[in-house]
């Protein structure tokens, strides 16, 4: 039941790191060395796939919004922002959600963000961050191991 109950709490954490925590998605590697390191990522990556799915929708939505046009009209960084985040998304796709999600420590809750509000597919978009969080967290593991064998 205890490991059950802390793969439940993995799937939210990262939910919740997809949505709205700023903190690295590779946390839950460290937290756990009483589960099989296999579910750990597999119940990590679930969340992270459920949560991009909902950003994908949160930022379709806000896009629409009056609202956000006359910010983003108004407010020059806002704009240039959006700009260049739109061409670099149509002009490497979801491999760049993909690749920028792939690297330990990236602050991904802002990048699936501005990826939502410029992007497509809600479908191939939350596949490509889960898989970059999957990379993300074999890299901070296997350097994990690197360090503990360096230092004995």
């Amino acid at each position: 039941m205890k490991t059950i109950s802390a793969l439940i709490l993995i799937f939210l954490y990262e939910v919740g790191a997809a949505v709205i925590l700023p903190t690295p998605s590779e946390l839950p590697i460290f937290g756990y060395s009483w589960i099989p390191i296999g579910w750990v990522f597999v119940f990590a990556v679930a969340g992270k796939f459920v949560g991009s799915y909902i950003v994908f929708f949160i930022g379709d939505r806000v896009k629409s919004t009056p609202r956000f046009q006359r910010v983003a009209a108004r407010v020059r960084w806002v704009g240039a922002v959006l700009r260049w985040s739109e061409r670099f998304v149509r002009r490497y796709g979801v491999f760049a959600v993909f690749v920028l999600l792939s690297v330990p420590g990236f602050p991904d809750t802002v990048s699936l963000y501005l990826f939502a509000l410029v992007g497509r597919r809600p479908i191939l978009f939350a596949a490509a961050s889960a898989l970059g969080t999957a990379v993300r967290m074999g890299l901070a593991l296997a350097g994990w191991i690197g360090i503990q064998r360096v230092a004995g």
